[in-house]
């Protein structure tokens, strides 16, 4: 599953000029599929990011935070890809998604953080929201720019998905 959460990605990510920052909860695994593919920035400044907040319980001014760091590596424009829970639309859906979360010491509410009202509101001009793994995954696609609003936002849902 990771080496798909980095193929996605580094699709939402599009082509690049550089390195790639990721960052977030627990994102060796994740770096390292990513690093396959194009340079990790380690530290230093980046043309692009990937955050994970998966199996994080991480409050709002975590994660907040987080991002007002990463937000100092990238310049303008750069691209970010923030991949998170989600609850899917399904009722089975939402059963296995509680369960997962679950497992991981969290409640079901952790599946609906508003994660692209939140990149919006901290500057993001939100791109894309894509769902994978039947829809217990977000990839939200987003432009790092001071000062942006959010525009149409296009929601690609799966194949077969209700």
């Amino acid at each position: 599953m990771t080496r798909a959460l980095a193929a996605r990605s580094l699709e939402l990510l599009g082509p690049l000029d550089g390195s790639v920052a990721v960052v977030g909860h627990r994102p060796r695994r994740l770096a390292a599929a990513i690093g396959a593919h194009v340079p990790i920035a380690a530290g230093e400044a980046a043309a692009a990011a990937v955050v994970t907040f998966l199996g994080a319980g991480a409050a709002p001014a975590e994660r907040q935070a987080l991002m007002a760091l990463l937000g100092r590596r990238l310049p303008a424009g750069a691209p970010v890809v923030l991949v998170d829970h989600n609850q899917p639309r399904t009722r089975w859906g939402r059963v296995l998604g509680i369960a997962a979360l679950a497992l991981r010491g969290l409640g079901p509410a952790r599946a609906r953080y508003p994660v692209a009202r939140e990149l919006a509101a901290l500057g993001l001009r939100v791109e894309r929201l894509r769902l994978v793994c039947g829809e217990r995954i977000q990839l939200v696609a987003a432009r790092w720019g001071r000062g942006t609003a959010p525009e149409g936002v296009e929601l690609v849902v799966p194949t077969g998905s209700k």
